[in-house]
């Protein structure tokens, strides 16, 4: 039996909520059984819904989420208002170990882009005549490079001290990007994955995070059991989960 093919039909439309007004991209599907509403990280709204839904059953919709919508929005609005403060240009600030550190950007006569750190600032030489964007480009890739060093050498040897101390030792430490955790432990596997932004964050908040990760090989879930280990080892974690509440935005680069 032949498929059906599936139809859809996008239009842009405007609410006009209580607080303000929510422009928003609407998206009909013969493929979709139930309503749902998403935000980009720019702060674009989109509600799919099924092909035939009436219009008074979208209104309905919205209303009941209207709150949710515009918070959602204005926190898009915030990061990405954040990111471009973050962009890799001279004059930005960026984390390292708990410390913001300025970025100069200077051409020189080199034929490839250097970074040197120097417990004041990060200074980027790239070579002459690129463009704005590519020397934010240039920048980006030898900044990330740099991070990345960092983490592999301060993770590795950070995992080393609390193995001892914890008595458990992961089969593997992976160091990687990653969007939303700043570690992982696969408890069948012994693989322990660290983001490598961490590194921003004070050395106490590294060990917490190393710690954590740890105990894990020990405990897999987040119960009472888990967390006492935790503490165990690191009576002032709760120090530690709150500084990285209050300043995860500063952490988040533009990748």
């Amino acid at each position: 039996m032949k498929k059906r093919a599936k139809r859809v039909l996008e239009r842009h439309c405007r609410y006009s909520a209580a607080q303000e007004d929510i422009d928003y991209l609407l998206v009909r599907s013969s493929a979709r059984r139930t309503m749902s509403i998403g935000i980009d990280e720019k702060g674009n709204v989109k509600v799919s819904v099924p092909y035939y839904c009436q219009e008074a059953n979208i209104k309905a919709f919205l209303k009941e989420k209207e709150g949710w919508i515009i918070k959602g929005v204005e926190t898009a609005h915030k990061n990405q208002q954040h990111l471009d403060q973050k962009r890799f240009r001279h004059g930005n600030r960026f984390l390292y170990l708990g410390r913001m550190y300025p970025l100069e950007v200077r051409e020189g006569d080199v034929n490839r882009a250097r970074v040197d750190f120097n417990q004041n600032q990060w200074s980027v030489t790239v070579p002459p005549g690129l463009t704005a964007k590519q020397t934010e480009e240039v920048v980006k890739n030898k900044m990330l490079k740099w991070y990345r060093a960092q983490a592999e050498e301060i993770l590795g040897g950070r995992i080393f001290h609390y193995s001892r101390i914890i008595g458990e030792e992961p089969a593997k430490i992976a160091i990687r990007t990653q969007k939303r955790m700043w570690g992982c432990c696969d408890y069948n596997t012994r693989v322990i994955h660290l983001n490598w932004q961490i590194i921003m964050s004070p050395l106490c908040v590294v060990d917490y995070v190393v710690v954590h990760e740890l105990c894990h090989l020990i405990v897999p879930n987040h119960s009472r059991r888990f967390w006492s280990k935790v503490r165990k080892f690191m009576p002032d974690f709760d120090i530690h989960r709150k500084w990285l509440k209050n300043n995860h935005l500063d952490m988040i680069l533009p990748l």
